[in-house]
């Protein structure tokens, strides 16, 4: 069974996207959606990496508003399929599909420099904490403009640890039992 997704806004305002209906997929509401892509100025940005992308919708969101390149970061077959059809059907260029473990791509790739990091990792999992540690010793963070992710509200991790040096928070906000963070480079606030 498939289910669809609208992206908000730009060059693909309206557009659906077909995705899996699995259970364990949780797709960023369009709420939260549109709180990040108001907050974040993305006409500073050019390129995004988007971790844990499950759906794809961030970046689909993304590339609509204007980011040039879009590197997804993706385990599962079905959804990595799921992802390139979409790309295909509205004939996305710059998107990158990658199938692989965050943590082994992280490790095995050489820092790329991305606007803007998604990460959005399962719940009850220890992959947040993971994720940033990894971020922040392979240096991913230190030219980065923006980060979001997306947490359990009952998640309590102490991840400022990772960040509080080179980005300030900008929105931390939870809807239902989603916590969502926006953050901005230190060198990039007005």
């Amino acid at each position: 069974m498939n289910n669809k997704l609208r992206i908000i806004s730009g060059k693909y305002k309206s557009r659906l996207i077909n995705i899996p209906g699995k259970s364990n997929l949780r797709p960023s509401k369009a709420f939260i959606r549109e709180t990040l892509f108001n907050v974040i100025d993305i006409s500073l940005c050019s390129s995004s990496l988007d971790l844990f992308s499950g759906s794809g919708i961030l970046s689909f969101e993304a590339i609509s508003r204007g980011v040039k390149s879009a590197t997804l970061i993706e385990k599962d077959i079905d959804l990595v399929s799921s992802i390139k059809s979409n790309i295909s059907i509205l004939d996305i260029k710059g998107a990158i599909v990658v199938k692989s473990m965050v943590n082994k791509f992280l490790s095995s790739h050489d820092r790329g420099s991305y606007d803007i990091i998604f990460i959005d990792p399962p719940y009850k999992t220890s992959l947040l904490d993971e994720t940033f540690q990894l971020l922040k010793n392979k240096n991913y963070l230190e030219n980065n403009k923006y980060l979001y992710y997306e947490k359990s509200k009952k998640d309590k991790g102490e991840y400022e640890k990772y960040f509080n040096e080179s980005h300030n928070i900008i929105k931390d906000l939870c809807i239902g039992d989603v916590s969502y963070t926006i953050l901005i480079n230190k060198n990039y606030e007005n």
